[in-house]
């Protein structure tokens, strides 16, 4: 049944694997956080040094299209199951093709260390 998922039947490779496959996605995650909380203060920021309106908007919109393209990366993170990309959303709990929660792949990595 998908989203089934049983520490015992991975074999030490599949286990590297879903490590290195977890750090990958907490990575990207935390990028997306900071992308996001840092958009505020970006602006405070650029409000602050007077760049001028042009110089502004470009800033804020460079900052836009980086955060867009954090996000694409995000989802297309791969599940280390399936090998499939894991979601087309940002928030997605389980793959959409095997059913591997990230909260099962989490509990994995935390039990190896």
């Amino acid at each position: 049944m998908p989203g089934e998922f049983s520490q015992q039947d991975l074999s030490q490779q599949d286990k590297q694997r879903y490590r290195i496959a977890w750090h990958s996605y907490v990575t990207r995650r935390n990028l997306m956080v900071v992308l996001f909380v840092g958009f505020v203060p970006l602006g405070i920021l650029i409000a602050k040094l007077k760049l001028g309106e042009l110089i502004s908007f470009a800033l804020l919109v460079g900052w836009i299209v980086v955060y867009l393209t954090g996000a694409w990366w995000l989802t297309q993170w791969k599940c280390p199951r399936c090998g499939k990309t894991f979601a087309n959303r940002l928030w997605t709990q389980r793959c959409m093709s095997c059913g591997l929660g990230k909260d099962d792949l989490a509990a994995t990595v935390r039990r190896q260390n």
